[in-house]
């Protein structure tokens, strides 16, 4: 589990390794995946049972769809397994983890991946302060921008939604936390974390990370405003950063985009569910990385288009009513079901879950590998501290299983 939350350093690690552990950073999640299938197997041998959340019923029928689409479409069928395997893979370890980890666990788990989304900010701050060099595809035509970070995730916008997801789980945890040390590095932590993601110059992390805050506000927390009125703030008032907003506001961005841009991208990925309406053209087909490798398709540059034009209308559906359930269990039974300080990681791990799906709207977020299992990893184990079933010191090697206090 630890290697889970660590993922982004990891994969980073090992793909970039030199030799032999180059091909391990090919393989190692897969690994990864079998030994926690194995492991799972044994518990639930033992007579081990996790709870079970709303969400996982519909993940559950988007995966049986899923794999219909694929196998639909047989003329190019590596191409629809790999497309499949994109959209789904990340969930599996969703499925996996209630079975490896008991409420005692998350709050480790979650010490754990704030440390590292720390370190990640410092290094994105690094990278800015040393002007990490800027592909030219990363900028608009005639803008000028010193730098945006990157770190280990490689791009602006996939750390951007990176920290928008952390950040907020920062907060919550810097005002649960009751170890002195922990608390101070947590709250240095978020103004790092949230600096970071401004650096990234990605316009679409910002308005995400803003409108989720919005919500949580008006559903759980007035006081957040008080932090989006500062978050705006900052906006308006850093020259760099009101330029990138000012352009979005430009009349010129919206023709551009209608014409070459995200509008006409969405547009696309509209008509070519048209062929199909109700399943799409399947999967690997359109809007994601496989498409462009295999057909030369254009990104959509919103994921849930791109599920749209590949699944079809039912598809779509059914994603977003996964996401929707999973965020209504979070509301319903982990923050209204809270009391005391711990409420406040729930609200801020929400937020950020929250803003990662408000991102995908923007940004195929999902298809990147540390970012999709993050988002799945932190929704899981948020649950199963809100939610799940206590344990007695996670023991399942006696004849019985005990839940809440009672043997079944």
């Amino acid at each position: 589990m630890y290697a889970i939350v660590a993922f982004p350093l990891v994969d980073f690690a090992l793909r970039h390794a030199p030799g032999p552990l180059h091909l391990l950073g090919v393989v190692w999640d897969k690994v990864l995946l079998l030994v926690m299938v194995i492991l799972a197997c044994s518990r639930y041998i033992r007579g081990y049972r996790p709870q079970w959340f709303q969400w996982n019923r519909f993940a559950g029928w988007f995966i049986l769809l899923g794999l219909g689409v694929t196998f639909a479409g047989m003329a190019s069928l590596a191409v629809s397994v790999a497309g499949f395997k994109m959209d789904v893979y990340y969930m599996l370890f969703a499925f996996l983890i209630p079975f490896l980890v008991d409420r005692e666990d998350v709050p480790k788990l979650l010490h754990a991946g704030a440390m590292l989304a720390i370190l990640i900010s410092i290094h994105g701050i690094y990278q800015y302060v040393t002007k990490a060099p800027v592909p030219r595809g990363w900028t608009d035509v005639g803008e000028t921008v010193r730098s945006r970070v990157y770190s280990v995730l490689q791009s602006p916008n996939e750390l951007g939604s990176y920290m928008a997801l952390m950040t907020p789980l920062l907060a919550g945890l810097a005002l649960y936390e009751t170890d002195k040390w922990r608390k101070v590095i947590y709250a240095v932590g978020v103004p790092l974390c949230g600096l970071t993601m401004l650096l990234t110059f990605t316009r679409a992390s910002w308005i995400a990370l803003g409108i989720a805050v919005f919500i949580m506000a008006v559903l759980f927390e007035r006081r957040l405003l008080i932090a989006l009125v500062v978050f705006v703030a900052v906006l308006y008032f850093l020259p760099p950063i009101h330029h990138r907003i000012s352009d979005l506001l430009s009349p010129v961005y919206w023709l551009k985009s209608s014409q070459s841009g995200r509008i006409f991208r969405w547009i696309t990925a509209f008509d070519k569910m048209g062929s199909n309406p109700l399943f799409g053209i399947g999967t690997g087909r359109f809007g994601g990385a496989i498409a462009s490798q295999s057909y030369g398709a254009i990104y959509s540059d919103n994921y849930y288009a791109k599920i749209l034009a590949e699944m079809g209308l039912v598809g779509l559906t059914l994603f977003l009513t996964m996401h929707l359930a999973l965020i209504r269990e979070l509301f319903t039974k982990a923050i209204r079901g809270a009391s005391g300080k711990v409420r406040y990681v729930f609200i801020g791990g929400t937020t950020g879950l929250i803003a990662m799906l408000i991102h995908n709207s923007m940004e195929n977020v999902f298809e990147f590998a540390p970012n999709a299992l993050a988002y799945f990893t932190y929704a899981t184990l948020l649950l199963i501290w809100g939610v799940g079933k206590k344990s007695d010191n996670a023991s399942v090697d006696a004849d019985a299983t005990t839940y809440d206090g009672g043997q079944v």
